[in-house]
């Protein structure tokens, strides 16, 4: 099946509507098919006070789409024999040797059990390690991270070393490998990356991933030469509107003393998509003969690795978390991604074995390996899921198949 650019106009004109209608400030969109852009387009304001346009290049910071590229990244470490999938986390960040996990009572006073086996790294990369985020308050252990100022991010001046070892010190959730709850399981692993390669996470991202993939605009900060491509962050206002999100906008210059592999990543739409196109690509950089992981290491990470191959819709679910969107009755979970299971449960356009992730400020990406098309779209509205930017995403591009 191919894509027809005329039909994927559509993407591109439905994005336009948002933004004359000021729902959205603005839009960057691509889509490709082996490599090759079919779709590209791009309008509104990246920031409107200054009258600067959304473009292909602006730069955007990825919220939790820095997770598959962290743990992407992490899976070169594994194919170099350097750390193993089903290694303990402890033999690498010992403070999680003598975890305990949570079965009853008040925050204040905790019941708590042993581990029954050890969380290891596929836990971290499928988000069944039994750790959350203290921001989503659905959990007695959520009020422990709050309580000490953990939310979505450590406390300021809080360096990823010692917030993982915060972190070590909580209870978790469940046993590991026994449900699924998003949370900060590839901060986590941003950590082990830094001890198995002796590395920053900044560098070993730039050394080991960045550069390898030709991403010339990513990285942990935005430089200050670059304020001007910067994307700023807006959220919708009672009266249908949306006003600049100040906090949410703000970014380093320089690389953070938390360097968070889970949502601290900043990067364009174009070099996002040179990422997704290797994953599509089977491993593949552009049209070289450069492999960055092999097609079968790729395989593995758009691989269901919930337990007996379960969904999310199954009820190994998300212990009350509020769903992350509308796929995830459909979707098991990889090395890093949800992937589409039964497409049927999802009521979207979709298909077995795509696989997806989406972010704070509504950016959202999928691949469908079996066609080599790869999407994504970066509109930046905060929160996400305040339109249907995900599932429209895919009834444009699904519909332009042919």
């Amino acid at each position: 099946m191919k894509l027809r650019a005329d039909r994927l106009e559509r993407l591109g004109n439905y994005f336009s509507r948002l933004t004359d209608e000021g729902k959205i400030p603005g839009w960057s969109a691509m889509v490709s098919q082996h490599g090759e852009t079919v779709h590209e387009s791009s309008g509104g304001m990246a920031n409107i006070a200054a009258g600067i346009p959304m473009t292909a290049d602006s730069i955007f910071r990825t919220w939790s789409l820095s997770k598959p590229m962290t743990s992407v990244a992490f899976m070169r470490l594994v194919e170099e024999g350097l750390v193993g999938l089903n290694d303990p986390v402890a033999d690498y960040l010992p403070a999680f040797r003598d975890q305990r996990v949570y079965r009853a009572g008040l925050p204040a006073a905790p019941i708590t059990e042993g581990l029954v086996e050890p969380m290891r790294m596929w836990h971290l990369l499928t988000h069944t390690a039994g750790l959350g985020y203290g921001a989503h308050q659905s959990h007695a252990v959520d009020t422990l991270y709050v309580n000490d100022g953990y939310t979505v991010e450590p406390p300021a001046g809080t360096g990823l070393a010692e917030a993982v070892e915060k972190w070590a010190a909580f209870p978790l959730r469940f046993q590991p490998g026994t449900a699924w709850n998003y949370g900060v399981s590839t901060d986590v692993l941003g950590r082990v990356i830094e001890v198995v390669s002796g590395k920053r996470l900044d560098e070993y991202m730039r050394e080991s991933f960045f550069e390898p993939l030709g991403l010339k605009d990513s990285g942990f900060c935005v430089e200050a030469r670059n304020k001007d491509r910067y994307a700023e962050i807006y959220t919708p206002t009672a009266d249908g509107g949306i006003e600049h999100n100040p906090a949410a906008s703000a970014y380093p210059t320089e690389a953070p003393l938390f360097l968070s592999g889970g949502g601290g990543i900043y990067t364009t739409v174009a070099d996002y998509m040179k990422f997704l196109n290797m994953l599509a690509n089977g491993g593949r950089v552009g049209n070289g003969s450069d492999q960055y992981l092999s097609p079968l290491t790729v395989e593995s990470i758009r691989s269901n690795h919930l337990p007996r191959n379960v969904t999310l819709g199954s009820g190994f679910g998300s212990w009350g978390v509020p769903a992350v969107n509308e796929l995830m009755p459909a979707a098991g979970f990889g090395l890093g991604f949800m992937t589409v299971q039964q497409p049927q449960e999802a009521h979207l356009l979709t298909r077995e074995g795509e696989f997806f992730w989406l972010s704070m400020s509504s950016a959202n990406f999928f691949v469908d390996p079996a066609s080599g098309v790869c999407a994504l779209v970066s509109p930046q509205l905060y929160p996400s899921r305040t339109l249907p930017i995900t599932n429209r995403l895919r009834q444009f591009v699904y519909q332009a198949y042919c």
